[in-house]
């Protein structure tokens, strides 16, 4: 596997990322130092489906991995078509669109309420209907609330 770029998450004040659920949608937060540190699924605090890491960046990061996707394949497409031009035949490429491949998100406050997680002694960030209506551990997957 070729790694094309890199996307990095800041944490905020308390040392949470926020992810986000590909199935329902949700954000949370999560303690930065654990992620970096993963080697199994984490779970997702409004509807519990366990899964790795991957699975849980944010739209943003996920849109922004796939404009250098894009760029990659442009790149590939043009080195292939590279000097194939005869005399019966003309290839002209458009120029590749450059894109930043180094990307940081800056932790973005979605006014998300701290609480810390018993079960496993750490801190979450959630959204208020998540907290009221009662969630998943995403450390444990233990129902809290």
């Amino acid at each position: 596997m070729t790694t094309i770029g890199k996307a990095t998450l800041q944490s905020d004040d308390e040392g949470l990322v926020t992810l986000q659920c590909d199935r329902c949608k949700s954000r949370f937060k999560m303690d930065c130092a654990y992620l970096d540190e993963l080697d199994r699924d984490i779970f997702c605090p409004a509807c519990g489906i366990s899964e790795s890491l991957s699975t849980f960046w944010p739209e943003e990061v996920v849109e922004e991995a796939a404009k250098v996707a894009m760029m990659e394949a442009e790149k590939m497409i043009a080195q292939a078509f590279k000097g194939l031009n005869s005399k019966h035949v003309k290839v002209k490429m458009p120029p590749v669109h450059q894109v930043d491949t180094q990307l940081t998100f800056k932790n973005k406050d979605y006014d998300m309420q701290v609480t810390e997680i018993q079960c496993c002694d750490k801190k979450i960030g959630l959204n208020s209907i998540d907290y009221t209506s009662g969630f998943y551990c995403p450390y444990c997957g233990r129902m809290v609330k």
